[in-house]
């Protein structure tokens, strides 16, 4: 079994859809241990444009006078059993350059008119080559928050090439959250439905429960499109570029983290009492207040609300909190600013890094125990206090007495990466 795999991303490996591509390859394999593989990376190929000068079809019948990859392009095409067509959804197509590939395959036709049996449209070109038995696999990702209704364009243009959905489609939405590492639970279950599409294919067909299984959603539309618009960093009521002569105003990246977080809150677990989380982040000296309520959330940067929680850290120990990538131990609980109804939880890091979360809480605070000396080993770091391990985004940090609904765990994984290389429209 051959199979030629056309990265169509201008991105090369690092394609969301490439994932998915991969994920299925994996799955093929397992159930057709005896195949062979071809890769061929779009971005890293010299195809030039068609030029409509025809001479494919009467000067150098089947040979395109134009020199570059596309004549290998055009070997493996044929040597394939399997093709499979990896790309984001660009424009509601395949990106520009893949769509050059599709259009330099005309020396594969021949130029006589031909109506084929079913075939899309009214008019068709008779294949130079006996491509019977040969099967077409597309999977691709977009930016949106599902699929459905935004591959119209991809559906007709292969329609045309292939007969009407005589080919195998994996289409994904919310294509960019596979590049966050926070969510790899939530990605890494898609995939491994993408997996298993891939080991059902390799066997005849993929079911119809998976088939299910890849159209759902990753998050719940109102929180996707919330995270994807702040990702942008600009503000959406800022107006249009042109507009008074200013394009809108840019935000700082901390803001935009705040806003993602903030995004990721689902209103449904609201607890009848509106939570006020005051982020300051140490490093970069901002602080932003989240707004957790019935109707969902609000980032406020004026400082005009009464926190409820406070957190005070670095934005890059958050951030490396959020992606897993360090993890600490309660260490101890002290009264400050004179308040019994305030707490300061400190937590040991693995590199040693201090977090300091400052909280309120609705009863009495519980007794304070000795700090320990080895907080790594600790069974009971805090007398009368919460045990194990510092709690993460989407844990509540309890204290016997105090507020068990501080609220962190409201926001749910940390939507965090780099703001400046992402966008939710590039996959």
């Amino acid at each position: 079994m051959n199979i030629f795999v056309i990265n169509g991303s201008p991105k090369g490996t690092g394609s969301n859809s490439y994932r998915l591509t991969a994920a299925f390859l994996e799955g093929m394999k397992q159930t057709l241990p005896y195949i062979q593989t071809r890769e061929l990376f779009i971005s890293q190929t010299d195809i030039k444009p068609c030029r409509g000068c025809f001479s494919c079809w009467n000067r150098t019948p089947g040979q395109c006078h134009i020199q570059d990859d596309m004549q290998q392009v055009i070997q493996d095409l044929l040597w394939a059993d399997i093709t499979i067509w990896s790309f984001p959804l660009y424009y509601f197509t395949v990106p520009g350059s893949l769509k050059n590939l599709i259009d330099r395959q005309l020396p594969m036709l021949l130029p006589f008119m031909e109506e084929k049996e079913g075939q899309v449209g009214n008019g068709n070109h008779p294949s130079r080559y006996d491509m019977s038995g040969k099967r077409t696999v597309l999977i691709s990702t977009c930016g949106f928050y599902t699929a459905e209704g935004n591959y119209d364009g991809v559906y007709s243009l292969f329609d045309h090439l292939c007969g009407h959905r005589n080919y195998t489609a994996i289409f994904c939405g919310q294509g960019e959250l596979f590049r966050v590492p926070e969510l790899s639970a939530l990605t890494d279950g898609y995939l491994s439905h993408v997996k298993q599409a891939g080991r059902e294919y390799g066997n005849g067909g993929i079911s119809v429960e998976t088939q299910e299984l890849l159209k759902q959603l990753l998050l719940p539309r109102d929180i996707f499109e919330a995270c994807a618009d702040a990702s942008w960093g600009i503000e959406k009521c800022g107006g249009k570029t042109g507009e008074n002569g200013s394009a809108p105003k840019k935000e700082s990246d901390t803001l935009v983290f705040t806003r993602q977080m903030a995004a990721l809150y689902h209103k449904e677990s609201y607890s009848g009492k509106d939570i006020v989380l005051e982020m300051y982040y140490t490093d970069v000296d901002e602080r932003y207040q989240i707004l957790l309520g019935r109707d969902g959330s609000r980032v406020y940067t004026d400082g005009s609300l009464t926190a409820t929680t406070k957190i005070e850290t670095s934005v890059t120990v958050w951030r490396s909190i959020a992606a897993g990538e360090i993890r600490g131990e309660l260490l101890g609980v002290d009264a400050v600013d004179g308040h019994r109804d305030v707490v300061r939880v400190q937590a040991v890091l693995p590199d040693e890094v201090v977090l300091d979360i400052v909280r309120d809480g609705d009863g009495a605070l519980p007794p304070v125990g000795e700090v320990a000396q080895d907080p790594l080993g600790v069974e009971d770091p805090v007398g009368g206090g919460d045990k194990g391990k510092l709690p993460s985004p989407a844990q509540p940090a309890a204290q016997e007495g105090g507020d068990t609904g501080v609220g962190v765990d409201h926001i749910g994984p940390l939507l965090v990466q780099d703001t400046s290389q992402r966008g939710p429209g590039l996959a």
